[in-house]
């Protein structure tokens, strides 16, 4: 099943080319795990603090079914 994977800020570097455009494509089995797609892809958990599918809020159990949309935002500071 494919994904797109869109990564936001600091998160883009570990995937080499990576188009903030178009996102990142992915084949995965059903059922992959939200952490799953991460670890696939060398993401560090622990850079990761909120994770979307479809635009709505997720965890890294979230099972994906197929042709969503799996977005990872770093912690993100201001002020």
């Amino acid at each position: 099943m494919a994904l797109k994977v869109l990564l936001a800020a600091t998160l883009r570097k570990h995937i080499p080319g990576y188009d903030s455009g178009t996102g990142h494509s992915l084949e995965v089995p059903p059922g992959t795990t939200v952490r799953m797609v991460a670890e696939r892809l060398e993401i560090p958990l622990d850079e990761v603090r909120i994770i979307m599918v479809d635009g709505i809020g997720s965890s890294w159990d979230t099972a994906l079914k197929g042709d969503e949309r799996v977005a990872f935002f770093p912690p993100v500071g201001g002020g």
